[in-house]
């Protein structure tokens, strides 16, 4: 017999792990129709960032859910997707907004690095060339957002000072620094 979504959301709630799972395969699919409306607004952001994005907009609809207020849960999750979603956008227009002559370009970040008076010719060549290679395997191997988290990370920074450059959630540099790990482990 299937559970109503608020059985569901009553075992959730008590700590049952799986009955969010049954959730977010019940509704991965409007989550996943709602990303489409906002595909190709933001090049920053490809389709799993925008269904993580959902699935953190679920997460947050499963916990603040109130069936007392008249509300199907279907409705209510949709308008906490949609909020987040265009919470997002809202946030890259004004990272846009930003004057380019206020912005350090992350493929420049690594010139900034060599200080020929500290290192001989032959290692600041051979580091140069180590760390353009690295970042041509980055580049190759993760979305733009994911190789942006991963420049700021390995540069020192912290989830929440990445979280403050990139005008992000730290929930989404936590999420790209998971799905950074796993392409990286292939």
């Amino acid at each position: 017999m299937r559970q109503t979504d608020e059985e569901l959301l009553r075992d959730f709630l008590s700590g049952n792990d799986d009955a969010f799972d049954l959730i977010a395969s019940r509704y991965l699919g409007l989550i996943s129709t709602a990303a489409k409306k906002y595909r190709g607004m933001a090049a920053d952001l490809d389709d799993s960032d925008m269904i993580q994005e959902g699935m953190v907009a679920l997460l947050s609809a499963c916990r603040t859910y109130d069936g007392d207020k008249g509300m199907s849960f279907k409705n209510y999750l949709m308008i906490c997707v949609e909020n987040r979603y265009r919470s997002m956008m809202r946030s890259i227009l004004r990272q846009r907004a930003v004057p380019s002559r206020n912005m350090i370009s992350l493929e420049d970040e690594p010139q900034a690095a060599f200080d020929p008076t500290e290192t001989s010719l032959s290692e600041l060549v051979e580091t140069k060339e180590y760390i353009n290679s690295l970042h041509r395997i980055l580049k190759n191997s993760l979305s733009n957002l994911e190789y942006k988290v991963a420049i700021l990370h390995l540069s020192g920074y912290t989830y929440k000072e990445i979280a403050q450059r990139l005008n992000i959630s730290l929930k989404s540099v936590d999420n790209a620094q998971t799905r950074i790990r796993q392409k990286l482990s292939r």
